[in-house]
């Protein structure tokens, strides 16, 4: 992703909310102390002072509740006695508490917050357990700046989870133990190479690489595609019978030294083996897997960008040859000086590219044939087929950051495969920070759903529903701005075809950049997982 307008707008509501942060001592008096605020609508700058006081002393109410430890105004409340009591019998080393103000209203001289806390400890019976819950206070704020805790409202959408096991466990230095090239390149980071890397190369530090799972060597156990910058090797580990890593020999041809963003594991040739695709700037690597000993370079694909993001592979025209999509965030358009950029609705990106496959390794380039030019302008990070309209062929979804995302149908006219873009018409443009996309059945009632991931922020999300949040904005880019902290998105399919946000349930997945629907527990009910992640300066927990 571009660091342009609205990720430095969030990193800068971010930095906001870190400001002035100061332990209280009691939760059950006036001992907390801000500067007083004059006016009745205060500065956002002020707003987030307080809502850092008063998250300090909501953390002080969630390590109360914790250690069973009730504060007396609380003792009598039988839902936040009933959260505190599941605590009673955990180690206290174990427990581990946060809080996040989302919203903050002023009213006068009251303050009116709603906050996110997140528990979780051992208990004595070695099960994990853990809690979320969001809740209502209010607090008033004397002529000396003082706070005081009026009310605590009863927690709300509430979660709770106990499990004997953890679902999760991290297994990298047992799967790496017999591979030193781990430890010798993976393990160092990518600040540790860009000091010893030249740029020419193509290393960067907003550089995007992404990684591959497939069957290489065909003994039935998946291998792991690495993909690196410029400069780096790609790395191929398969899997062994003991479930640890090897790298490939060198002979493989797997090491390519060109910068490599993408990977797919596919059968090109439909010969029951895996060969590999890889997405550079000089174009889509074409590889051959040879009797899973070795990968034979077939040719290049060439591309029209060099920004290439996703990597993506379906049959759309129904011919029993698998056609390669590539999309494209930044292009041509994105470095000219004179190119305007609008953070909500971006049309200065690369131009996505579809190849149609004939068989024995020719491709043709068919974007603008099958009608994917339509609004092929955007900053496409993600895309995904999916059969959504359930007609037999499949449909694509890309995820755009700054601006709409795009639903493609797949259809039939005059005898050509056409597709036409629909996402504004059944409700799914989701207009954000598009970063990735999955389907699945989630609700199991034959229809697939759709889940977008975006970016979310506390800070973002208190400072953008301020009244004084640029005041001089239209209300459809405050709305916008707004969006762009709201976080993911789950849609739901209508048996009209026509979809529907299913609430905010599920839009709080941090700093996402990759979501995937899976049944991690196999209950037969699709889970959601989210990878997440940004630096947020010296409050690493906002996100």
């Amino acid at each position: 992703m571009c660091l342009q307008l609205p990720v430095l707008l969030l990193a800068a509501l971010l930095l906001f909310s870190s400001c002035n942060k100061k332990e209280g001592t009691d939760f059950d008096g006036p001992k907390t102390k801000v500067r007083a605020v004059q006016s009745e609508k205060p500065t956002i700058k002020e707003s987030e002072q307080l809502a850092a006081q008063i998250e300090s002393e909501l953390i002080l109410f969630t390590q109360r509740i914790v250690s069973g430890n009730l504060p007396d105004s609380f003792s009598d409340n039988e839902n936040w006695s009933q959260l505190s009591n599941r605590f009673l019998n955990s180690s206290e080393q174990s427990r581990n508490v946060k809080v996040s103000v989302f919203e903050i209203r002023h009213e006068r001289s009251t303050i009116q917050t709603v906050a996110r806390m997140e528990m979780k400890a051992r208990l004595n019976n070695q099960n994990y357990f853990g809690l979320i819950t969001q809740f209502e206070s209010t607090w008033s704020k004397n002529e000396d700046g003082q706070l005081k805790v009026l009310k605590i409202g009863d927690p709300e959408q509430t979660v709770l989870n106990e499990s004997p096991v953890l679902w999760f466990r991290d297994e990298t230095d047992r799967l790496t133990a017999k591979e030193p090239t781990f430890a010798e390149h993976l393990s160092r980071g990518l600040d540790f190479w860009l000091k010893r890397i030249e740029s020419i190369h193509g290393i960067d530090a907003f550089i995007n690489n992404g990684m591959a799972l497939g069957d290489f060597d065909g003994d039935g156990r998946d291998d792991i595609y690495v993909c690196q910058p410029g400069g780096l090797p790609n790395r191929l580990f398969l899997h062994q019978a003991d479930n640890t890593i090897l790298e490939a020999p060198k002979k493989t041809g797997a090491n390519y030294l060109d910068h490599t963003s993408a990977a797919l594991f596919i059968d090109i040739d439909n010969d029951g083996d895996q060969d590999l695709t890889l997405a550079t700037p000089s174009g889509i690597v074409l590889l051959e897997n040879d009797k899973h000993q070795s990968f034979i370079r077939r040719g290049i694909l060439q591309t029209d960008e060099v920004d290439c993001h996703s990597l993506s592979a379906t049959d759309f025209d129904l011919d029993g040859n698998l056609d390669l999509l590539i999309t494209f965030a930044l292009g041509s358009r994105s470095l000219d000086n004179n190119s305007s950029f609008r953070f909500d609705d971006a049309r200065d990106g690369g131009s996505n590219q579809l190849f149609r496959g004939h068989g024995k390794w020719s491709f043709s380039e068919v974007t603008a044939l099958s009608g994917l030019s339509e609004g092929n302008d955007r900053h496409s990070l993600a895309a995904s087929w999916h059969d959504y309209d359930l007609d037999g062929d499949p449909d694509l979804y890309i995820a755009n950051d700054y601006g709409q995302n795009q639903l493609y149908r797949n259809d039939v006219r005059d005898g050509s495969r056409l597709f036409s873009e629909i996402a504004n018409e059944i409700g799914i443009e989701d207009r954000g920070a598009g970063m990735s996309v999955s389907w699945a059945d989630y609700n199991r009632d034959g229809l697939p759903d759709l889940y977008v991931g975006n970016m979310y922020s506390n800070a973002g999300k208190r400072i953008t529903g301020l009244s004084g949040f640029m005041p001089k904005n239209k209300e459809e880019l405050t709305k916008h701005y707004r969006r762009f902290a709201k976080g993911n998105t789950l849609f739901k399919q209508e048996k009209n075809g026509a979809f529907i946000d299913s609430g905010p349930a599920t839009t709080m997945g941090r700093w996402a950049w990759s979501s995937v629907f899976a049944d991690l527990n196999n209950d037969g009910w699709e889970d959601l997982i989210v990878a997440n992640g940004y630096i947020s300066g010296p409050r690493p927990d906002d996100l």
